[in-house]
């Protein structure tokens, strides 16, 4: 991309719509933030992000690319682990405790696939590119955060839980976007054609994700601790720096459009997954370290994603 001047115009408008949503917990009369961030999640998981899935799904280029993807996302979610295993388990551990070590490996190895992901890349790549993130997201980091995420979480959370294969798979399965992927895969392979009201409607539904996603991750922003980016640099830098750029190498080893690169590298990018504070959670990690671990990644991408761009 060489026209920075709508570069920056694009990264503008999104941070501004994720300030909106940090500076509407000051507005009086607002429900909790954590209560707006549960009703609008909720209603993105199960209406809005299924019938953006499904369009581009249904409708994508059917290629080598859509299987490619997924397969750098999982090949750089467990590269990213594996070296935040070996600097903050192995390295770091001494001085760790083990629910800070469980959060600082989600930390560094999910991306924030969809909820940044996907605004960024169809608005700074193309809105035609929106399968990108979403098979990126459901058909390969969500897999691995359901099973080697909640590894993390049994191994080094305080629960008495025990890791199921099975339960991992029910949640990956029954999750609505899935559900709809899958659907919506089987109608461009059967090449369907789709009723004008089908198509007018996930358009219109799909419409509403970005902003509404950028709104949300303002609403789950926490106040910086400074005292804890020392600790958290190991993951950061893993997450923002080396994970797209095990991409960038991992998408050279397969023929691939530019912009479908640039959209891939891009995902990889990504800040931590605001996803994995309900592992953190569920298993006893460290939630305000993860949480802190959120922001500055976020903060940090205003950054090193603008500046992939100017690069590319």
């Amino acid at each position: 991309m060489t026209d920075y001047s709508s570069m920056l115009d694009v990264f503008t408008a999104l941070f501004t719509l994720i300030a909106a949503g940090i500076l509407i917990r000051f507005v009086p009369g607002i429900p909790a933030a954590s209560d707006l961030r549960a009703a609008i999640g909720s209603m993105v998981l199960n209406v809005f992000l299924p019938a953006l899935t499904f369009q581009s799904l249904a409708t994508a280029p059917l290629s080598h690319e859509l299987w490619m993807i997924p397969a750098i996302a999982i090949t750089t979610a467990l590269a990213s682990a594996a070296l935040s295993w070996l600097i903050v388990a192995r390295m770091m551990g001494s001085r760790l405790r083990d629910p800070q070590i469980g959060a600082l490996l989600l930390a560094a190895t999910f991306c924030n696939a969809t909820y940044l992901g996907l605004p960024v890349v169809t608005k700074v790549v193309g809105p035609e590119f929106a399968r990108i993130p979403i098979v990126f997201d459901m058909l390969g980091m969500s897999p691995v955060l359901f099973t080697l995420g909640a590894w993390m979480g049994i191994r080094y959370g305080s629960t008495s839980q025990r890791l199921s294969v099975w339960r991992s798979l029910r949640s990956i399965l029954t999750l609505p976007p899935f559900i709809a992927a899958v659907v919506g895969m089987l109608v461009n392979v059967a090449g369907l054609s789709l009723p004008p009201a089908v198509t007018t409607f996930t358009s219109m539904a799909g419409s509403v994700v970005a902003p509404v996603m950028l709104f949300t991750i303002g609403l789950a922003l926490q106040v910086p601790r400074w005292s804890q980016a020392a600790m958290l640099t190991p993951s950061l830098v893993i997450k923002v720096i080396i994970a797209p750029l095990i991409a960038y190498g991992l998408s050279h080893l397969t023929p691939m459009s530019h912009d479908v690169e640039l959209a891939t590298v891009l995902e990889a990018a990504m800040p931590t997954m605001v996803l994995t504070m309900v592992f953190a959670q569920r298993y006893n990690l460290d939630t305000e370290l993860l949480a802190q671990a959120i922001l500055f990644s976020t903060v940090v991408s205003m950054i090193t994603l603008p500046l992939i761009l100017m690069l590319w």
